[in-house]
C-alpha cells in the first residue's frame, strides 16, 4: 500500500487515490451569504453574515465567567444588514469562538427561530473561511471505527491524484471511457469526482450525487455479468452418473423437499459441466441444508472426484462427518481438525484443511464451504484451483437481491421448505416479566425438554457486567446443581464437545450460551431459547439461535428477553422478530430498514469491507431490483429479431 490509510481499509480503500471514491452524505451550500435575517421558523438553516455587538461567558450555572476554559455557554447579540438585532448561543465547547470581538464579522451557519416572541439562534455551525464562497461536502463515516472528519481530511489529500482515482473508477466499473460517456452524459469520470468533492454549484453536487448512484447499481450488474461470463477449464467436470444421485436419495429414512431436489439437480448440473462451479446454498433454519450438499459431495467422489467440506467451527465437523457416515456407510470420511491429519476418503474439517492440502499438495475437485461468512476470501481462494468446483452454503437466508449485492451474480439455490413440522412462539419479555419466564422455563424442563440461555458476552471481566455467559453460569449452577452446561467460544473444542455430548444425553436440562451454538448445532431435545439483551444481537444471528428449536419437529419457544430499556430502532427489530418466522422475507425487510449501503464481503471478525462502487452511497433493494430489470429489458432483443 502505498499510502498510509490506517483505519480507512474499513471502508474498503487500498490507495489513497480510492478514497476520492466515496460520496458525500448532504452538501452545504457556503457560496452566497444571506446579509438580511430570513423570516424565522422555516426550519431551514442559512449561510448568514451578521455582525456581532456583544457577547457573554456563562459557565454550567448560568453566571457570568471571563476565563474561555470555564465557559460552559456563549451568548451574543448581532445584528444584519439592516441594524436588526438577535441572540445567538453557543451550548458546551465555545473554543472555537475565542478569536471573535464586537465588531467582527459572524459567518455562521443556522436556523432562525422564535422564543417567547423574539428572533433567536441556538448552536449555529462557525464557517471556517477556507469554506467560504463554495459547496462543501459532507462525508460519513463507520460508527465506532472511522470518523467523518478522517473520511473528509483523505478526500483533501488525495484530490491531487484525481485522474487516478477516476482510472480506478472506470476499472471497479468495468467500463471503458466511451461507456461512460454514454451512461453519464459527462466528459470524463474526473468530472464526476470533481462535482462530488468540489462541486461548482449545487445543481451540479445533486446531480453528480444522482449519476453516483445510479453508478453503483451499474457496478453491481457489472460484476453479476462478468461472473456469469466464464469459461470452460480442463478438469472442471465431474461425471456424476445421475442413476447414482437418484440411489442416494432414495437411500436417505426421509422424503427430501422439493426445494431441495431442486437444488440437488442444479447443483449436479453444474458439476457435470466443463465450467467450474461457482453457486450460492442458501438454506433458511430447518431446511437441511446439510442433506443437501451431502448427496452431491457423495456422488461425486463416488466419480472419482477429490472432495472437501469445510465446517465452519470445531464442534459442526463430528456432527456433519457422523450424519454422512450415517446415510452413506460405504463412503469413508475423514475429520480435519487442529492437530489431525488428512486421511482417505471426503475430507470434513475446519480451515485446519487449508494447512494440510497446503502441506500434501491436495487440489480438490469440489469444495463445500458450510457458512461462507466465517472465512475470508483469501482463505476460500486458497483452497482453490483453476478447475475447482466451489459450493458455499449458509444458513443465513439470502434473498436474490442481497445475493446480487454481495456475491456479485453467483448462481443462486434457495431452501425454503422445511421437511419437518414445527411451530415456533416468539415474543419479547420485560424485566417485570423475568419471574413469569423462569417459570416457564421450569415447566419446560418439567415436561423433559431443555432450554439454552444465550448471552452477549462469553467472559465475566469482573466490570459488574452480568451479560456474560460465565457470570450467569455461577448464577445458575448454584440453583440446579449438575443440570446446568456452560458453552462458549473461549473452551478447547474438548470442552465444548463434551458439553454438547451431555445435551444431546439429556444429562443438562439448561445450557447456559454464547452465540457458539448459532450455526448448525443440533440438539434435539431443545424447546425452549431465551436471548439475554437481544438488541445486542443482528437479525440474522437472532433468527439463527431461533432455528435451533424443534430440530425434529414440535412446538418450541423464543424469548427476548430485555432486562433495561431500549432505543426504539432496536424495538423496531424486535417486533420484526415476533412478526415474521420466514428467513428470506426476515432479511429483505431488515435489508428495507438498513439499506445495501455498504457491504461487508469478509466475516464480521475481519477489517476488510467491500464498498458498492462508492462509500457513502445508500441502495435500497427496491432500487438494485429496479436496476436489474432495466438490464434484463435492455438485453431483449427487439419484436422483430426475437420472432
Amino acid at each position: 500500500m502505498s499510502e498510509s490509510l490506517g483505519r480507512l481499509t474499513r471502508l474498503g480503500f487500498s490507495s489513497l487515490a480510492e478514497c476520492l471514491l466515496c460520496a458525500p452524505k448532504e452538501f452545504l451550500d457556503f457560496l452566497e451569504p444571506i446579509h438580511l435575517l430570513p423570516i424565522p421558523d422555516q426550519q431551514q438553516k442559512h449561510y448568514l453574515v451578521l455582525t456581532l455587538t456583544a457577547q457573554e461567558l456563562l459557565d454550567k450555572q448560568g453566571l457570568a465567567v471571563h476565563d474561555w476554559n470555564k465557559a460552559h455557554r456563549l451568548n451574543m447579540r448581532a445584528v444584519d444588514g439592516r441594524g436588526e438585532g438577535i441572540t445567538i448561543t453557543v451550548f458546551g465547547t465555545v473554543r472555537d469562538w475565542t478569536h471573535l470581538v464586537p465588531g467582527d464579522s459572524l459567518h455562521i451557519y443556522a436556523e432562525v427561530v422564535t422564543w417567547k416572541g423574539r428572533r433567536q439562534i441556538n448552536s449555529p455551525e462557525l464557517i471556517p473561511e477556507d469554506q467560504r464562497g463554495r459547496i462543501c461536502p459532507i462525508y460519513a463515516g463507520k460508527p465506532g471505527q472511522v470518523k467523518a472528519t478522517s473520511v473528509s481530511e483523505a478526500v483533501a489529500k488525495a484530490l491531487p491524484q484525481i485522474d487516478l482515482a477516476a482510472c480506478l473508477l472506470l476499472e471497479q466499473l468495468g467500463m471503458r471511457e466511451s461507456d461512460f460517456r454514454d451512461f453519464t452524459g459527462l466528459g470524463d469520470p474526473v468530472d464526476l469526482l470533481r462535482h462530488l468533492h468540489q462541486p461548482p454549484s449545487m445543481a451540479l453536487a445533486e446531480r453528480a450525487l444522482v449519476l453516483a448512484k445510479r453508478l453503483s447499481i451499474k457496478a453491481i450488474l457489472n460484476r453479476a455479468e462478468r461472473n456469469q461470463a466464464r469459461y470452460p477449464v480442463a478438469g472442471s467436470l465431474i461425471a456424476i452418473n445421475r442413476q447414482t444421485v437418484a440411489e442416494l436419495i432414495d437411500r436417505v429414512p426421509f422424503p427430501l423437499t422439493g426445494d431441495q431436489h431442486q437444488a440437488i439437480t442444479e447443483i449436479i448440473s453444474d458439476l457435470r459441466s466443463p465450467f467450474p462451479m461457482r453457486r450460492l446454498l442458501s438454506g433458511d433454519v430447518g431446511t437441511g441444508k446439510s442433506l443437501t450438499f451431502m448427496v452431491p459431495a457423495v456422488a461425486a467422489f463416488t466419480a472419482g472426484a477429490k472432495v472437501a467440506i469445510i465446517a465452519p467451527n470445531q464442534l459442526l465437523v463430528p456432527q456433519i462427518a457422523n450424519e454422512m457416515r450415517g446415510y452413506f456407510p460405504e463412503v469413508p470420511v475423514t475429520e480435519v481438525v487442529s492437530g489431525s491429519r488428512v486421511g482417505d476418503g471426503i475430507i470434513v474439517g475446519t480451515t485446519a484443511v487449508l494447512a494440510q492440502a497446503a502441506k500434501h499438495g491436495l487440489v480438490f475437485d469440489l469444495v463445500v464451504i458450510d457458512e461462507q461468512q466465517k472465512m475470508s476470501v483469501g482463505q476460500k481462494q486458497a483452497l482453490l484451483s483453476d478447475h475447482t468446483n466451489f459450493l458455499e452454503a449458509t444458513a443465513t437466508a439470502i434473498p436474490r437481491t442481497l445475493a446480487l449485492v454481495q456475491f456479485g451474480g453467483m448462481a443462486l439455490s434457495i431452501l425454503r421448505e422445511c421437511p419437518v413440522k414445527k411451530e415456533i412462539v416468539s415474543r419479547t419479555v420485560p424485566k417485570q416479566e423475568r419471574a413469569r419466564l423462569f417459570d416457564f422455563l421450569n415447566t419446560v424442563i418439567g415436561r423433559g425438554g431443555q432450554v439454552a440461555i444465550v448471552y452477549p458476552l462469553a467472559e465475566d471481566k469482573g466490570d459488574g457486567e452480568r451479560a456474560s455467559v460465565e457470570a450467569a453460569f455461577e448464577r445458575f449452577r448454584t440453583r440446579m446443581t449438575g443440570r446446568v452446561g456452560m458453552l462458549h467460544g473461549k473452551m478447547s473444542g474438548e470442552e465444548k464437545n463434551a458439553v454438547i455430548d451431555r445435551m444431546k444425553a439429556g444429562e443438562l436440562d439448561v445450557l447456559i450460551s454464547s452465540t457458539v451454538i448459532e450455526v448448525g448445532i443440533t440438539l434435539p431435545s431443545l424447546r425452549a431459547v431465551v436471548i439475554v439483551h437481544p438488541e445486542r444481537f443482528d437479525t440474522s444471528q437472532m433468527h439463527q439461535l431461533r432455528g435451533r428449536l424443534a430440530r425434529k419437529g414440535g412446538k418450541g419457544y423464543f424469548f427476548m428477553y430485555t432486562p433495561e430499556d431500549i432505543e426504539d430502532t432496536a424495538r423496531e427489530r424486535l417486533q420484526l422478530m415476533v412478526e415474521c418466522q420466514d428467513g428470506f422475507t426476515l432479511a429483505e425487510r431488515d435489508a428495507d430498514l438498513r439499506g445495501f449501503g455498504n457491504v461487508d464481503g469478509d466475516s464480521g471478525e475481519q477489517t476488510g469491507a467491500t464498498r458498492i462502487l462508492f462509500w457513502g452511497i445508500d441502495l435500497s433493494r427496491h432500487d438494485i431490483e429496479a436496476g436489474n430489470k432495466a438490464l434484463i429489458k435492455e438485453a431483449q432483443p427487439a419484436p422483430e429479431l426475437a420472432a
